[in-house]
């Protein structure tokens, strides 16, 4: 235990030295849009300044989860709780969903089944929201053709969210390993879709910390649907 404290902290710094980092490379090149010398490169695709910008996205997006891991796991993670308008955050998150669905050209198609007269939540509405747009990030990545629903239902004591796709699934004997971090279903390494296995155990967090559950049904071949509740 005390090695696995020591290598969770070490993990910790390490993530918000490059974090700090990688933001301070972003800020010079945010600034490089304003050298008027360098205008002719500004929004070209295949310009040096754009294919910096482009590979950075993905790092701090990476660094930025080990950030979070790294606060669960060391008991960092704090809520910054307020009285939350379900139907607000979900048009965010659609708004997302729908640029993210688009990778797709037409194979899948982005539904929606939320009830009507949902009530405010004690949340944090950026942590909710992550949590949503990575289970939703996942069931895009997993799902070639059909179809991805998110679906939110009122509970007598929760709101019960559910992000159901039609997509490869996971084999039974892969399930007990799904929120386990590091852990992945894909045996291919090399398969571009592998990422780094903690996404699903940040959103566990993020959720325990709302005391609400979170749990998931799928079988290979047939899709996935992971549920989580927040209570009212």
């Amino acid at each position: 235990m005390a090695d696995d404290n020591k290598q969770n902290e070490y993990l910790y710094k390490m993530s918000a030295h490059m974090r700090a980092g990688l933001a301070e490379v972003q800020r010079n090149v945010n600034a490089l849009y304003r050298v008027e010398e360098l205008g002719e490169y500004s929004g070209k695709k295949d310009s040096p300044v754009e294919y910096i910008q482009a590979a950075l996205a993905p790092l701090i997006g990476q660094v930025n989860d080990f950030q979070d891991y790294a606060e669960s796991v060391t008991g960092r993670m704090e809520l910054d709780l307020q009285e939350v308008d379900i139907s607000a955050v979900l048009d965010g998150v659609m708004t997302i969903a729908d640029q993210l669905i688009e990778q797709k050209e037409g194979r899948v198609t982005l539904e929606e089944d939320i009830a009507e007269n949902l009530p405010t939540l004690d949340a944090d509405p950026t942590r909710l929201t992550q949590a949503l747009l990575n289970l939703i990030h996942n069931a895009i990545k997993f799902t070639d053709k059909g179809y991805i629903t998110i679906c939110v239902l009122r509970e007598p004591n929760n709101i019960l969210f559910e992000i159901r796709d039609t997509g490869i699934g996971i084999a039974e004997e892969n399930q007990e390993r799904v929120f386990e971090p590091f852990e992945t279903i894909l045996e291919d390494k090399n398969d571009p879709r592998l990422g780094f296995g903690i996404g699903l155990k940040i959103v566990e967090h993020i959720i325990d910390l709302h005391d609400g559950e979170t749990w998931f049904e799928s079988k290979a071949g047939v899709g996935s649907s992971f549920f989580f509740t927040i209570p009212v």
